[in-house]
């Protein structure tokens, strides 16, 4: 059985999060040939051009992680009618 690589993003920095569990269950109940990994924010730097030459160890690891994946997975709150400043960033 061929396994997928999903990798999710949660929108909330709260270990308590809504969304958190919404995740969770979303794992839960997906067919057993998706693998999930969690792609973390919560380390990253803010963004500043400055490091588009030289990127923090933080960004090449998520960009990896990206990489690794064969789908991406969003999971978050919606803020002032958009995505939370933490995702965006």
């Amino acid at each position: 059985m061929t396994t997928y690589k999903v990798g999710y993003f949660v929108g909330s920095l709260s270990s308590t999060s809504v969304n958190r569990e919404l995740a969770k269950a979303l794992i839960r109940s997906a067919p057993h040939d998706l693998e999930f990994t969690e792609l973390p924010i919560g380390n990253l730097p803010l963004y500043s051009p400055d490091h588009d030459a030289d990127y923090p160890p933080e960004a090449l690891a998520l960009k990896d992680a990206i990489h690794q994946s064969q789908a991406i997975l969003f999971v978050t709150p919606e803020y002032n009618r958009s995505i939370p400043g933490a995702l965006k960033n």
